[in-house]
This record gives C-alpha cells, sequence and structure tokens, in this order.
C-alpha cells in the first residue's frame, strides 16, 4: 500500500487527487489561511488535532481490549448486539462536553447521547463500567489537550451548524481486535442538514490515515493508505447477508464485490481508491455514519445520496443531518422494521415481515432509505449512467429492501 498525503484548497483532477503532496507543504498552504476566511477549513483542522489527541488515549483502551476480547470489563454489549466500551463514551463525553462547548454551535447529536460519563472525580466511570485505575493520568492528559483545542473554535463563526458525532464508528471491530477498520466521525452540517464540512479518522493505524474535507470552501486533506491499483469496478458490500438488490446490481453492472467493515472506513475506502461505489438498500447504519463521511467524500469529488430518488432520475437527494425527535426522512410504507430501526425493540417480530406506516415506530436517526455512494472515479457521466441502467434493469425482480 502507498502511503498518500492531500492537502488541497482548490479544485483537482481525479489523477491530482491522488498525488502526493508533502505534509510539510499542507502545513505551510493552512497557516495563511485566516478563519473568517474560511471557517470551515479551520473547524477541519481543529478537528483533526482534537482525533490526534484522543488517538493515544484510544490505543491504549484497544490493547486492554484486545488481550481481553468476550471476558474485559472494559466492554459490555448493547441492546442491539454491537459493543459499547468505555472508549466511546469517553471520546463523545470529551468532544461534546469540552470541545464543542460554550454554545459555540446549534445543536450537538452523538451517538452515544444516553450514556453517564465521569472523567472528573475517581474512579472514573462510563454507565456502569469503571475506567481501570491505570488509564486515569492519560484521561486526564488527553482531557486537558482537548479543552486547550476548544479555546480555539470561534464562539460566533459557527451557531447554525448542526454536529453529528460518532466518538468510535466499529465498535464491534474496536471490541474484536479488527482496529484498522474503526474510526472518529465528525460532521457539520447547515440549516438543511446538509453536511458542509467532516472529517473520517483512522486512528488506531499506524500512520493515522484519514481524511477531512469542506467542499464549499474548495478545501481537501487528508493521509490516505492508497492501493497500488485503484479498483473503479469495485462495489463495497457489508459483512451481513448481501441483499438480492445488490447481488443483481453487482452482476448486471459486471463490477467486483469488495469486502468491507464499518460505515466510516468503507467511505474512506472510497476516497483511497479500494473501491468505485458503496450502495445498500437495507439499513443498520445512522446519520452519525452519513454527516461527516458525505462531507468528506463530496469534497474529494464523490457524491452521498438517498437511494430511491437516484433510482428514478439519478438525483442525489442527501438524507437531513438536524437534531429531532422524529425522523426526517421518514417514508409511509416505503420501511421494514427491523431490529436495528424500531424505537422499540420489543415491536420487532423477527420473522414477520412488517412495513411502518407511523414514523414513531422507528429511530429518530435511523437512515430508512438506503444509500449510493460513489467514488471520485465513479462521478463521470458514464459510470453515473451505467450504475443507474443496472439497478433499473433488475429491480422489478429484485426491488431493494428499505429498512
Amino acid at each position: 500500500m502507498q502511503i498518500l498525503s492531500l492537502a488541497l484548497v482548490a479544485a483537482v483532477s481525479v489523477t491530482e487527487a491522488f498525488a502526493p503532496v508533502a505534509l510539510s507543504s499542507r502545513r505551510a498552504v493552512v497557516s495563511t489561511l485566516q478563519a473568517s476566511d474560511k471557517p470551515l477549513t479551520e473547524l477541519c483542522e481543529i478537528t483533526k488535532e482534537a482525533c490526534d489527541a484522543v488517538a493515544p488515549m484510544l490505543n491504549e483502551l484497544y490493547s486492554q481490549i484486545k488481550i481481553g476480547t468476550g471476558v474485559a470489563d472494559t466492554a459490555a454489549f448493547k441492546s442491539d448486539a454491537t459493543f459499547f466500551t468505555i472508549a466511546d463514551g469517553i471520546v463523545q463525553h470529551m468532544f461534546i462536553e469540552y470541545l464543542f462547548a460554550g454554545d459555540k454551535f446549534a445543536e450537538i447529536v452523538g451517538e452515544e447521547d444516553d450514556s453517564v460519563v465521569n472523567i472528573l472525580e475517581t474512579p472514573f466511570t462510563v454507565d456502569d463500567l469503571v475506567v481501570p485505575d491505570e488509564f486515569e493520568e492519560l484521561v486526564i492528559d488527553t482531557l486537558e489537550k482537548v479543552k486547550a483545542l476548544s479555546s480555539r473554535i470561534d464562539g460566533n463563526a459557527y451557531k447554525d451548524l448542526t454536529v453529528f458525532v460518532d466518538p468510535i464508528d466499529g465498535t464491534r471491530e474496536f471490541a474484536t481486535g479488527k482496529g484498522d477498520k474503526v474510526t472518529i466521525l465528525v460532521g457539520y452540517n447547515d440549516p438543511a442538514g446538509h453536511p458542509q464540512a467532516g472529517i473520517i479518522y483512522r486512528p488506531l493505524t499506524t500512520p493515522h490515515y484519514w481524511a477531512s474535507g469542506a467542499k464549499s470552501e474548495g478545501f481537501k486533506d487528508g493521509v490516505l493508505d492508497t492501493p497500488d491499483e485503484i479498483n473503479s469496478k469495485g462495489l463495497l458490500i457489508t459483512d451481513g447477508k448481501v441483499s438480492p438488490f445488490i447481488m443483481s446490481t453487482i452482476e448486471n453492472s459486471g463490477m467486483n464485490m469488495v469486502p468491507s467493515l464499518a460505515s466510516g472506513n468503507r467511505v474512506l475506502m472510497l476516497v483511497e481508491g479500494k473501491a468505485g461505489a458503496y450502495i445498500r438498500d437495507t439499513g443498520g447504519f445512522a446519520k452519525w455514519d452519513t454527516s461527516g463521511p458525505q462531507a468528506v467524500l463530496e469534497a474529494h469529488g464523490g457524491v452521498m445520496a438517498k437511494l430511491p430518488e437516484f433510482l428514478v432520475d439519478k438525483s442525489m437527494v442527501s438524507y437531513t443531518h438536524l437534531k429531532t425527535n422524529l425522523n426526517l426522512d421518514f417514508c409511509k410504507m416505503s420501511v421494514g422494521l427491523t431490529l436495528s430501526n424500531a424505537r422499540d425493540k420489543g415491536m420487532f417480530i423477527p420473522g414477520l415481515d412488517s412495513i411502518v406506516k407511523d414514523v414513531h415506530l422507528v429511530k429518530e436517526y435511523s437512515c430508512l432509505q438506503g444509500l449510493v455512494a460513489l467514488a471520485p472515479t465513479k462521478m463521470e457521466a458514464f459510470y453515473l449512467n451505467a450504475i443507474h441502467s443496472a439497478m433499473n434493469n433488475i429491480k422489478k425482480k429484485s426491488p431493494p429492501t428499505y429498512t
């Protein structure tokens, strides 16, 4: 694999987007920018430094979880069968309560909003999990670094932005020794709920691979793990069951399947050139999985959108990333109730196909309308038309299943 560093503040061609740029050059360019000139760029830079700050702590916690997988008291199951970790809660707490503190943003939404975190008095706790005392000094040092970064965020420039945070996307991977698939996701969204800036950051790789960007300011940056050969015909598939719609699309389009884990990691794979598309009809992902990744992908020349509108006329319609009590992208009579999208899991009956009529039955941040994400290498009209045609050729026989 080739390690690639990007530092671009203007739109470039696909070839140029994968050309190495020295980190020293990146720093020289960014240092000339003023927050008032490029506020989203400035925000991306600070967010990246925050990810750098928490990475050592995450690596230490990851090391212990790897040793104690299955029995460690630093990991417990969520009710929806994904791992919740101490690291998850602490990182979100540091970002929301300290990095973004001071009413600098319109709203802040985090995946672990229900967690109760104490990192002020020992013993430190996350809900009923106790942070091992050998980590206390590291947590304290990390918190001080995050607090220092908070002072650099302009108090007035981002009042209309809603922040979506996924402190550890891929918690199952984190807790089972697949740390290279884990990412930190942060997205900044405008008043309409459209992602405007964000970052995808792998904290458990050496070096830390990441990408950030703000399309409206012509900014994109990152350190990418690029393959020796770009796989523009690759279509990312999840680690779960591949739906008939996706399988038929792959067969009809001549694309090849690329196994992948974790939502943020998949989008970073598109930016890196490891695949050309990430398409899904079934759910199991939420808006903290799409906010930052969409902003990054669009800044680097790709696109992410809901699937139904793309199927009709190739329209690219974004999910709505705003704080809410009811799902803002719900479509009556088109969504199947599942264990992952049900607000009350007791309403889900295994083996029974239940089409949802009432928005109150589904989680407010579940993505219920599938996904089409295309890498920069797939943005030419020929590729868009080919993918669109492949889907429409098979959708009557194998229609998408939205969940």
